[in-house]
């Protein structure tokens, strides 16, 4: 009776996760309600905090060098974007691989660079990735690691803040994903945290 009673809360739990989901993806495709300063960076260092036990777990070797990159945009929608680059960076990964996180200014403009090791992407496959409910592997009908539909919600994310995103499989496996906001309106304004780069290694090897 215990054993089915904890079948049924990590059922309710699986299902609490996808409407979440389905509510940020549903959210982030209507646009944005409104705009408020965001520094990736410091967006990035809480995500990598909350993800440590996990990254310890599968023993993922992390390096993140974080400059300040101030977006002017939605706060809960931009964290949700970092979380799920990150998340699936982490989970869609090999033991002990790597992630290498980025953050800064190119050309006025606020970048968020996600890279992992992993399984080897077909080229065609790449966006496909981005569409909801689409996984590398079609065979796969258990969703454990997630329902697909992080990386579509990363996309409608940065769609809704009128940001680029790129994505490129990377030679000896894993994804390469960039996402580049639009300047912020008050591009003037220095963000939190710092005028330089902090380096973060976490996880395997540190």
């Amino acid at each position: 009776m215990a054993a089915r009673s904890s079948e049924v809360l990590a059922s309710s739990d699986e299902q609490a996760r996808l409407i979440e989901a389905l509510l940020t993806l549903a959210s982030s495709e209507s646009g944005l309600n409104g705009h408020e300063p965001v520094d990736l960076a410091a967006t990035v260092t809480a995500t990598l905090a909350g993800l440590e036990p996990e990254i310890d777990r599968r023993g993922i070797h992390i390096d993140a060098v974080t400059a300040p990159a101030p977006v002017d945009g939605d706060p809960l929608l931009t964290e949700r974007l970092v979380a799920n680059l990150l998340a699936n960076a982490v989970l869609h990964n090999i033991a002990g691989g790597r992630v290498e996180v980025r953050t800064g200014m190119q050309e006025g403009r606020a970048v968020l660079s996600v890279t992992n090791s992993g399984p080897v992407i077909p080229a065609a496959e790449v966006d496909r990735l981005f569409q909801a409910f689409q996984r590398l592997d079609r065979r796969r009908a258990n969703y454990k690691d997630g329902h697909g539909l992080g990386l579509s919600i990363v996309r409608a994310i940065a769609t809704a803040h009128d940001a680029a995103i790129t994505a490129r499989p990377m030679p000896d496996g894993g994804l390469g994903v960039s996402v580049s906001f639009p300047p912020p309106a008050n591009s003037t304004a220095s963000p939190p945290g710092g005028d330089g780069p902090v380096n973060v290694l976490c996880g395997a090897g540190r």
